[in-house]
């Protein structure tokens, strides 16, 4: 082994830092899934079986922690989405993992209300929560599906729709045609076809689940 190998591994105390961390973001989904937003700081520490100040040794408040978890819901959404979505057109892989987001949405307002949150966050966690949305808009343009990849404006113009389209949920402004325009609409700016945008979005939201009518469920 090099003799400067050993630099860049986490000590032991970061690891232990980032195992405590785990366990306060798993805990506050637990609350989060039992709960929905009015869950407090008490509630997690309860859950998580630790201090008021090893909480705030992570997070400065309950709303900070809200942040975390909008971030990592996203992620892991995105992850299940970037092993389980298979389609060997980048198109209708990237609308089907986009219309992902939006069945979650419209299965849990509560998981909707808390990812909105990721509008308000700081911008390197907004790359962050955003790393497997920039690998299908970069897989489309390298397979000419796209006409651009994943620079912040096209970035921003996806996460916007997305992001549109959780609020119209939560406040019960929500149908399914809705959501075939607005995801064909996105596509057709990404530079796919015009006469194939409406087809691929409209199979991509049946594949992910989203209802006939998700805003009712949010009403």
């Amino acid at each position: 082994m090099p003799a400067n190998s050993t630099e860049n591994m986490p000590s032991r105390g970061h690891k232990k830092r980032e195992r405590t961390r785990n366990q306060l973001i798993t805990a506050g989904l637990r609350t989060l899934a039992a709960k929905g937003e009015a869950l407090t700081v008490s509630d997690v520490v309860a859950e998580a079986d630790v201090s008021n100040g090893t909480f705030y040794n992570y997070f400065v408040d309950r709303e900070a922690l809200i942040d975390a978890l909008a971030e990592h819901l996203v992620l892991v959404l995105g992850s299940e989405a970037a092993v389980e979505v298979e389609s060997d057109d980048a198109a209708l892989r990237f609308a089907t993992i986009s219309a992902r987001v939006i069945a979650r949405g419209a299965a849990d307002p509560t998981w909707a209300h808390v990812v909105l949150r990721l509008e308000t966050l700081r911008a390197d966690a907004q790359l962050h929560a955003t790393r497997y949305m920039r690998e299908d808009l970069e897989l489309g343009r390298s397979q000419g599906r796209f006409e651009v990849g994943a620079d912040p404006a096209t970035v921003d113009l996806v996460a916007a729709m997305l992001m549109i389209s959780l609020r119209r949920i939560v406040t019960g402004r929500a149908d399914f045609d809705y959501f075939v325009d607005a995801l064909a609409r996105l596509l057709r700016a990404l530079g796919v076809p015009r006469d194939e945008t409406r087809d691929i979005a409209e199979r991509a939201l049946i594949e992910a689940g989203v209802p006939r009518d998700p805003g009712s469920r949010a009403r």
